[in-house]
């Protein structure tokens, strides 16, 4: 397969072409001029100059059997940017696959975020979107900017929940305080959450990109949630990664005043600095909103998704963190 993946030099992005190239396929990366691009040297893939903000410069999706778009801006909500370069660079995508001779499936990555939180039972595919973040509204906006393109391209739509996996550094601080034997948790409420690791999804993006069902006008149709089948309570994750790590784990419960506080004075930070924040308003606004569950079903039956068990995947993190020094 000729395989063109945008934000390939993003985490997921790396994983994504690493597991391509292992597979035998023919892998282009779109990356802006000002991109580093020394984490793809490993797989030698062929580059192409582009940015998704700019149409005319998307002709390297010509030629190609399939698009893996993972090109985004993250941690940001508040930047003018958010839109442009989410929702309208995903417009712009799939427009140039549209107007290709002949068009390349479409795979847009986008997250759990756009469909919104669970409610007593996991999310599926054909319920009606409820985003409640800026960042879940946003990605909701770029699968219909894609969507529209759908009857000129063959469009999927795969909504992962939180990645993990080795070099990841977003959920690194969750291994380091259990790795020092405790773990905040906001409010008191248990809210239970889906995550994937990298490599499965990876895996799962290259078998849309091949064989994937494509939107075809119906709720849901052509959409992939992508996630481990078991479910966990954030509480115990943290007690999880602590006995993986040999620690026993103390959990510390925050109250949600003092969680608020703590996101708007990092959002204000990186205002200030226009730099990205993890923990930000955005962010308070769906940890409290409720659960965060998804059914793969339809993944495991179209995709052949089956990831091996989710502790197995987080011994495998702390292990590479262990490697690296960054839980010391």
């Amino acid at each position: 397969m000729r395989l063109l993946v945008t934000g390939a030099t993003g985490f997921i992005g790396q994983h994504v072409v690493r597991c391509a190239t292992e597979a035998g396929h023919q892998v282009t990366c779109l990356v802006r001029g000002t991109s580093s691009t020394g984490p793809l040297a490993p797989w030698s893939p062929t580059l192409a100059t582009g940015d998704i903000t700019d149409a005319a410069s998307l002709a390297a999706v010509r030629g190609q059997d399939a698009v893996i778009h993972l090109a985004s801006l993250l941690k940001m909500p508040w930047d003018r940017r958010f839109h442009r370069v989410n929702a309208e660079g995903t417009g712009n995508v799939a427009r140039a696959c549209a107007e290709a001779p002949t068009p390349p499936a479409l795979v847009v990555v986008s997250s759990l975020a756009a469909a919104g939180p669970s409610g007593t039972s996991p999310r599926t595919e054909s319920e009606i979107p409820a985003p409640v973040s800026i960042y879940g509204r946003v990605k909701r906006a770029a699968e219909e900017a894609a969507l529209a393109f759908a009857d000129r391209a063959p469009i999927t739509v795969v909504r992962p929940p939180g990645v993990f996996g080795e070099g990841d550094r977003a959920v690194l601080g969750l291994f380091r305080t259990a790795a020092r034997g405790f773990h905040v948790v906001p409010g008191w409420r248990d809210r239970r959450m889906c995550l994937v690791h990298v490599d499965d999804l990876a895996r799962a993006l290259l078998a849309a990109a091949e064989r994937g069902a494509r939107a075809d006008g119906t709720v849901g149709g052509g959409v992939y949630h992508v996630a481990d089948p078991e479910a966990v309570a954030y509480a115990d994750l943290g007690r999880r990664v602590g006995r993986l790590l040999g620690r026993r784990v103390r959990v510390l419960r925050l109250p949600l005043p003092l969680f608020w506080l703590g996101a708007a004075g990092n959002e204000a930070l990186g205002r200030l600095r226009q730099r990205p924040a993890f923990l930000n308003l955005d962010k308070y606004r769906e940890a409290t909103a409720g659960d965060w569950t998804c059914n793969p079903g339809r993944a495991m039956a179209d995709l052949g998704f089956a990831p091996p068990p989710l502790d197995e995947r987080l011994a495998q993190t702390a292990a590479d963190y262990q490697r690296r020094g960054w839980l010391t």
